[in-house]
């Protein structure tokens, strides 16, 4: 069962798109690790972009309950 989270970030996406903006829930396999915060939602969200950390940044990040 996955972990939700409400996510709010911008995505630097290749030319012509640019920059996007992105909102809403997003669900994790795992606990992300422990005292990492807006780090460690920058990683997972980059990685499932398949963009690099730089090119992602977060705005709000806070688990659902």
């Amino acid at each position: 069962m996955g972990i939700k989270f409400y996510a709010h970030f911008l995505v630097e996406q290749p030319q012509p798109r640019g920059l996007e903006e992105f909102r809403g829930v997003v669900e994790l396999d795992g606990q992300p690790r422990p005292n990492k915060g807006m780090k460690e939602a920058t990683r997972i969200i980059a990685r499932n972009f398949g963009r690099a950390q730089q090119d992602v940044k977060v705005l709000q990040w806070a688990r659902l309950h």
